[in-house]
């Protein structure tokens, strides 16, 4: 018996840390780390550097950082994995007569398996939100079987042969709480896959813009967080004070809510004002995990049961402070890890500066790389008559530019590499056709050996001109810099074209 109490506990413990760090790893952006299941990048251990990833795999996404974070992510899962099974092996020996642990054991044995294929479901759907969504709900019914569990196996003959006695309405309170916490954070994965479409939408806006425009949803969830913490007080009040001999367990317990609660607004209001800063915006989430759990442990302390706890409480004091010193620990690793992640996003190789030159764009005004300048240039290299690459080409081109038709610090340049035949009037209205409107999308001509210059001796693309022209963007920074190349073609490479855009705008901002 002891042994399942050991190993249940454990099992908790490491399912808390697990949804931690599958916090971590949706703040961070990590979440595709690793993009296949169960292995990343074709090996069983992430590689350390991209020459370790094994040919016919895509190396276009790779990230050292993201990777290691999404595959420690996936280590906690298999430890929990085998912890669960290893207290569904001692219920099963100890406990097969007592359902109220044998049950919850059991099914969340269960559901920790389903989670693990749910894991690879949520890299196969590219993060779909409604599979998160569901992910995160079956993390917080583990840890409640669990905490259930755990809590019934240290049940005996109390030594005080006076119970304590709890009005009827403690109990169902509690239960009510626990569903609306469980819609609470239901509402607040919604509230996320909201400001995450907007953020799609609309990438350069500001965070407080993406949560103006996400609308009415983001009030519910303030709403019934309201709502559930002057709940949380009330049933507080009534399991303390209109209770009989109330255990130190429902203590503890009591104090434990109301001190999730308010660290749970606290956190909440920093979110609002300072907008999803992502260290806070775990504990958030995993505060949220804790109330769920301690609803759980209420809710069968104060169960109509002879039976009290074989085992001496802990002091408070003493369970705060081991739990605030781990809260420390845990913020200190999450700030550490997120910093790394977005430092890694953000190094973006140069590959070269970008010559002087100057060309006349399709209005017939001179342009040049002084007009790259403060900018972020996504640069091509097309003509109107082509009916290989260009017409793809023009379409993603087009895609890019209604993407951030929000802001003016994306520019789209695209250079004409037959102007024998592409005029200017023919310039414009190959683009007019497109549906451009402004000048954010240029078109620029110049006599062919120019051209074949800047292509081959600024750009390092083909200058074998016009059918052999270049078929990939060429990424230009502010300071006329030449940061990437990415193949029209290739959708995985397209992804990180719109990624690293945004990282060198929002430097910008």
């Amino acid at each position: 018996m002891q042994s399942y109490r050991r190993i249940v506990f454990l099992t908790t413990i490491v399912t808390y840390f697990v949804i931690f760090a599958g916090g971590l790893v949706r703040v961070s952006g990590a979440g595709l780390g690793c993009p296949d299941w169960p292995q990343c990048f074709g090996r069983w251990i992430p590689p350390l550097d991209v020459s370790q990833i094994p040919a016919g795999v895509d190396t276009a996404n790779f990230n050292l950082t993201l990777a290691w974070i999404e595959y420690f992510n996936r280590l906690g899962g298999i430890l929990l994995g085998f912890l669960v099974l290893g207290a569904a092996f001692f219920a099963l020996r100890y406990y097969r007569k007592n359902r109220r642990i044998l049950y919850p054991t059991l099914g969340a044995a269960l559901l920790v398996g389903f989670q693990g294929w749910l894991g690879s479901a949520v890299v196969a759907s590219e993060l779909e939100p409604v599979i998160v969504t569901i992910h995160m709900v079956l993390a917080l019914v583990i840890v409640s079987l669990l905490l259930y569990a755990t809590q019934e196996s240290y049940r005996g003959p109390g030594e005080d042969s006076r119970s304590p006695v709890y009005p009827a309405r403690v109990r169902v309170m509690v239960g009510v709480l626990w569903l609306l916490s469980i819609a609470q954070v239901i509402l607040g994965t919604q509230v996320r896959e909201a400001l995450e479409h907007t953020a799609v939408a609309y990438p350069l806006w500001s965070t407080a813009r993406w949560m103006a425009a996400i609308g009415i949803i983001d009030d519910i969830h303030m709403i019934l967080g309201v709502a559930v913490a002057f709940l949380t007080a009330y049933a507080g009040y009534a399991a303390l004070k209109l209770s009989e001999r109330p255990t130190p367990l429902v203590r503890h317990a009591v104090w434990g809510l109301i001190i999730v609660v308010a660290a749970q607004a606290a956190s909440g209001v920093i979110l609002l004002v300072a907008h999803l800063q992502p260290l806070v915006d775990i504990f958030h989430l995993w505060l949220a995990s804790l109330y769920v759990g301690l609803l759980l442990v209420l809710f069968a302390a104060v169960a109509p049961r002879v039976e009290q706890p074989v085992r001496q409480q802990r002091r408070f004091s003493r369970v705060l402070g081991l739990g605030t010193a781990t809260v420390l620990l845990l913020g200190t690793v999450a700030y550490g890890v997120v910093a790394r992640a977005e430092r890694s996003r953000q190094d973006i190789p140069t590959f070269g500066r970008v010559p002087e030159f100057t060309f006349t764009e399709r209005s017939g005004r001179p342009f040049g790389s002084a007009d790259m300048r403060g900018k972020v240039n996504v640069v091509d290299f097309i003509f109107t008559s082509c009916r290989g690459a260009c017409p793809t080409m023009c379409a993603e081109m087009r895609q890019l530019y209604d993407l951030y038709a929000h802001s003016d610090l994306v520019q789209f340049v695209s250079i004409d590499v037959d102007p024998a035949t592409d005029s200017l009037p023919v310039m414009r209205e190959f683009l007019e056709d497109y549906g451009v409107t402004d000048q954010r999308w240029v078109f620029l001509r110049a006599h062919i050996d120019t051209v074949a210059w800047l292509a081959e001796g600024g750009f390092k693309v083909s200058s074998d001109f016009p059918g052999l022209h270049s078929t990939r963007f060429i990424l230009v920074d502010p300071e006329g810099e030449i940061r990437g190349y990415y193949e029209h073609a290739d959708a995985s490479a397209m992804d990180r074209l719109r990624q690293d855009i945004r990282t060198l705008a929002r430097n910008l901002q």
